[in-house]
């Protein structure tokens, strides 16, 4: 089936066209404006489609799978329709293979500790069952990492919830060496880092807070551990919260903070010092440690500027922060950074 995004959004609204109750029939030129109006409203303004687009979407339409949808796209008088009425792309049968592909992915995800709670995973898996299959039979080829028993897994179903239903939560929080203390958060991502999840939202105000500004918001982040950020970005660690709360009646504020496709770029975990810009990182590696450097890299940015026979020395570019810092003090005396001096005097901090 076609894989493109707005190809396939496309291919959805001809459908809508085609399947109209009413039995409307359409000119090529209706159509093209009706596709050039839902694509604006989706994807933006310069989105339109032309004539020979439309052409070009309706023959994969009625072309076979996987190419197509084998729909039944008839032309009477320069109008276009489905000549079962009935019809619609949604409701084809997945294939045997498609049904084997489903089967994997879904389970992958229910090793995912949390996850596997949600009830759209069952919803999902009844869905696209088919009777012959005996599923009990089936045997486990792929097992993840995981620890199951990863304190805080318990809260994912909840805040996913809500980050779906946009809903604000307000969250107990215990600090390692702190009272407890409550805050709100508008949640926008679940992220994972080495068995630890984290959530990252809008921080709130806090439920019982007294005084105002600045300075009460630098004694809360201060109390909770966090790193201040002016941007109100929090990174709440789910192993450390005691209850969540929906709170419906507190409107919820849309992320214009940060992209979760690229906000973790520019660094290794989840810590994303404020103002600090990527620096260029020189590493010497003795050939005990380049073989596990190599293969499990660092960070993205991780390429390889010399190797003999006794060392190997590697180059980072990225923002410093305290996973970097540990992953590479993990190796001991094997690993050696070599620039930049201020990067030297962070590590020399840490372990002084």
């Amino acid at each position: 089936m076609p894989t493109n995004k707005h190809a396939s959004f496309r291919y959805r609204v001809l459908d809508q066209c085609f399947g109209e109750r009413g039995r409307r029939k359409w000119s090529l030129q209706e159509l093209v404006s009706e596709v050039s109006r839902y694509l604006q409203e989706e994807f933006g303004a310069e989105n339109a489609v032309s004539l020979r687009t439309i052409q070009g979407d309706i023959s994969v339409m009625r072309s076979h799978p996987p190419r197509g949808y084998s729909a039944p796209i008839v032309c009477s008088n320069g109008r276009y329709y489905y000549a079962d009425p009935e019809y619609r792309i949604s409701n084809i049968p997945f294939r045997k293979e498609e049904l084997e592909i489903l089967r994997a992915s879904m389970g992958l995800i229910r090793q995912i500790p949390g996850i596997s709670h949600l009830p759209i995973i069952d919803v999902v898996q009844q869905r696209f069952e088919y009777e012959q299959d005996d599923e009990h039979k089936r045997k486990e080829l792929i097992q993840l990492e995981v620890i199951h028993r990863v304190k805080g897994t318990e809260w994912i179903p909840l805040i996913y919830q809500s980050m779906i239903q946009k809903v604000v939560l307000q969250i107990v929080y215990q600090p390692f060496s702190d009272d407890e203390m409550s805050f709100y958060l508008h949640p926008y991502l679940l992220k994972e880092w080495r068995n630890r999840w984290y959530v990252f939202g809008r921080e709130g105000r806090e439920k019982n807070e007294k005084t105002s500004g600045n300075t009460a918001r630098q004694w809360l982040i201060e109390r909770m551990g966090f790193i201040p950020r002016s941007d109100h970005i929090w990174n709440v660690p789910l192993d450390r919260i005691i209850s969540i709360h929906n709170c419906p009646d507190i409107p919820f504020l849309e992320n214009d903070l940060f992209d979760p496709d690229t906000w973790f770029d520019e660094i290794a975990g989840v810590t994303k010092p404020e103002n600090t810009a990527p620096i260029q990182i020189e590493m010497e590696a003795d050939t005990i440690a380049y073989y596990y450097i190599e293969s499990k890299p660092f960070h993205a940015s991780q390429s390889l500027l010399f190797r003999d026979e006794e060392k190997a020395v590697f180059s980072l570019k990225l923002i410093p922060n305290y996973e970097i810092i540990t992953d590479i003090l993990a190796y001991g005396k094997y690993v050696r950074v070599r620039s930049p001096e201020s990067f030297k005097k962070m590590l020399s901090d840490i372990t002084s």
